[in-house]
């Protein structure tokens, strides 16, 4: 990928046939993990990057005001880079209407809504890359017949360097047992927000008390961001560790040292989760609901799926108390992580979706 500023995505006399254009908006120091690790990778893209402050009142202030004024500034903007760039390739449905030329669309977070559903029957959009079948076959059912391409989500392994791990395992007691959980933001009941499954931590904390109670040896180590209602809860708890919100390499160092993860929300989001896919790529056995978003633990064996808290509790006691049983569950999530690097997905992703559908080839776009 090739960043490039706004004004030379609208100006300029018409780039080569094999370049395809992205314009998007960027949190700075925290992204979409799918975003920051495959779009850097695929070398064929332009991409204008509107960035957004790291800080969270800042980033919503900015993101507020993107979305105030994002019809115009597609409008205006898509309509003059399509002067320069024939392709598209687009995170954002609502960019569908402005570009008058083939594009590409990954609905990474599918939206199945009347007008996502009208924009993607649109002329411009040649496919669109989903992260799970299930989310094609929705969209199918909803009358969209676009082609589709499952690129699941993946995992960065190579960031997390030796002197990481070192690090963040300096945290584990000897004899410990970490159960772990990795989220942005870690959310208690009062927090705002805390009412939707992403981030709330209630339900997880309470199967954590029944767990820690059958296998004291555990602890479950939080990496994200507390709220301080959470810090003052957990105040004085020895069960339970806070890492805080860090860097991408530091948090997936850190969940390179969990024996176990877990995956409890309360609701199915529907979107296949990218730390399932980090837990696998780092061989960590994973005890979840029994959620589509969790499918690809059932179906490589790398994880338990249960259907109820009791269920849940009991999987997560049975893993911990049995040594075997995780090295086991371990070398099967490896094996199937290796399919899920950044590196490799990213391959696929030019093969199978670039290529076929945004083909290098083209004539390059008519000057206006």
């Amino acid at each position: 990928m090739k960043v490039i500023p706004f004004r030379r995505l609208v100006s300029g006399p018409p780039v080569a046939p094999d370049r395809v254009a992205l314009l998007s908006i960027w949190f700075h120091g925290h992204n979409n993990p799918r975003y920051a690790e495959l779009l850097p990778r695929l070398e064929r893209l332009d991409a204008c990057l509107l960035r957004l402050p790291d800080r969270r009142v800042p980033r919503g202030v900015g993101y507020r005001l993107f979305r105030a004024g994002h019809r115009p500034l597609y409008d205006i903007g898509l309509g003059r880079a399509a002067a320069r760039y024939r392709s598209l390739l687009t995170l954002d449905y609502a960019q569908l209407a402005s570009w008058p030329g083939p594009a590409v669309l990954d609905a990474d977070d599918p939206y199945f809504t009347e007008r996502a559903i009208e924009l993607m029957q649109g002329p411009s959009l040649a496919a669109y890359v989903v992260t799970a079948e299930r989310a094609a076959r929705r969209f199918e059912s909803l009358g969209v017949d676009k082609p589709w391409v499952v690129i699941p989500q993946g995992v960065n392994l190579s960031v997390v360097t030796p002197e990481l791990q070192r690090r963040l395992g300096a945290s584990k007691r000897p004899g410990e047992l970490v159960v772990g959980w990795m989220a942005a933001h870690l959310l208690t009941e009062g927090d705002r927000d805390a009412e939707g499954p992403l981030y709330n931590v209630d339900h997880l904390l309470s199967l954590w008390d029944e767990v820690h109670a059958r296998v004291p040896e555990a602890r479950l180590w939080l990496v994200g961001g507390p709220s301080e209602r959470l810090e003052r809860r957990l105040t004085g708890r020895d069960d339970v560790l806070l890492l805080g919100r860090l860097q991408r390499a530091e948090a997936l160092a850190a969940t390179s040292c969990f024996d176990v993860a877990v995956y409890a929300r309360t609701e199915d989001t529907g979107i296949r989760a990218a730390k399932v896919a980090e837990y696998m790529g780092f061989g960590i056995p994973t005890v979840s609901y029994d959620y589509e978003v969790t499918a690809n633990l059932r179906e490589t064996g790398a994880g338990v799926l249960v259907p109820d808290a009791r269920s849940f509790v009991d999987a997560l006691v049975a893993l911990l108390s049995d040594e075997g049983m995780r090295r086991a569950m371990a070398e099967r999530a490896l094996q199937a992580g290796a399919a899920l690097d950044w590196d490799v997905l990213a391959r696929r992703f030019a093969d199978e979706v670039l290529e076929p559908y945004l083909p290098a080839a083209a004539a390059p776009p008519p000057t206006h």
